[in-house]
Formats: structure tokens, C-alpha cells, sequence
């Protein structure tokens, strides 16, 4: 009797479970504002798997960036162990003609680098785009003007949409 007191007391007590709400459903067609209006609208281009010849981002227009098998890389994300399933980098170029913080946004989980000189620069920040948007992750660099490489490494498809912001 005394434990069924004590577990009813104990029942009674307890913080009460608050329920979470339910996201809602994202919409078939993300309706974007602001620097992502053009999002759904990327043009086509195909990554190199080095600086040279690589296509230019521009600021605020997105593009869908074919990649090229991993293995046709010569740089790789430094991780403890290989991917188990094939993945899929390239190289694209970005030039700034204004110090400031940019973000490169993209539609998957991919690794982001950018390399002045050979050295991958240490990001500023990480975050996402707006809920429903596609845009997985926004990873932010403070930039002096010159010309850099993005390097997208290690996505799970062949192609992703990235796009170049000032923040």
C-alpha cells in the first residue's frame, strides 16, 4: 500500500509534459523574400576540381553546380574516417571587392571551404536558411577583396544549388 501511495505522490508531482507543436507542412513551392527570391531560379554550371577555370559565384544569384566524383579531387575534408558511400566535390571561384562577412548558402549538407592561397580560411559562423526553403546551411567567411576558392566537398549527389550573400 505504502508504494502505491508513494508512486501516486510521485505521479502528482511530477513536471507536467508539455506536448510540441507541430511544424507545419512546408509548401510544394517555397515562396522566398528578401536575398533568396531567386533560390528556386539557379543557373546551371559545372564544378572544376581545381582553381583554374573554375565558374565565378556572383552576388545573390544562385547556381546549380554539377560536382564531380570525390575521388577527382585532390583535397578532402579532414575527417577521422572515409565516407562509406561515394560523394561528389568541386570548386567554384569567388571574387570580393569589399571586405566584409559573406555567406555561402546551399541546399545539402555538403563541406564549404574557402582558400586564399593555398589555406582554408576559418568560417565566422554557421546557420540555415528559412524553414521550408531548401537552403540546408549558410556558412559564413569574413573576406578581404580578392579572389577566392569554394570548394564544395563531400555531397551526397552530384549537384547542389549555392549562392554567395553579404551579410
Amino acid at each position: 500500500m505504502r508504494a502505491l501511495l508513494l508512486s501516486a505522490a510521485l505521479l502528482l508531482t511530477a513536471a507536467p509534459v508539455w506536448a510540441e507543436e507541430a511544424k507545419p507542412a512546408c509548401p510544394p513551392e517555397p515562396v522566398l523574400t528578401g536575398p533568396f527570391t531567386h533560390w528556386m531560379h539557379a543557373t546551371p554550371v559545372k564544378a572544376t576540381a581545381e582553381a583554374s577555370g573554375a565558374p565565378a559565384l556572383s552576388l545573390g544569384k544562385p547556381v546549380k553546380v554539377t560536382l564531380l566524383e570525390a575521388t577527382r579531387v585532390t583535397y578532402k575534408r579532414a575527417r577521422a574516417t572515409p565516407p562509406t558511400t561515394s560523394t561528389f566535390s568541386g570548386t567554384l571561384s569567388l571574387s570580393v571587392t569589399e571586405a566584409g562577412t559573406y555567406g555561402i548558402a546551399a541546399g545539402a549538407g555538403l563541406w564549404i571551404d574557402v582558400v586564399k592561397d593555398g589555406e582554408a580560411l576559418k568560417s565566422s559562423k554557421h546557420g540555415h536558411g528559412p524553414d521550408c526553403s531548401g537552403i540546408r546551411k549558410i556558412v559564413d567567411f569574413d573576406l578581404q577583396p580578392g579572389t577566392y576558392e569554394v570548394r564544395l566537398i563531400d555531397n551526397k549527389t552530384a549537384d547542389v544549388t549555392v549562392m554567395v550573400l553579404k551579410r
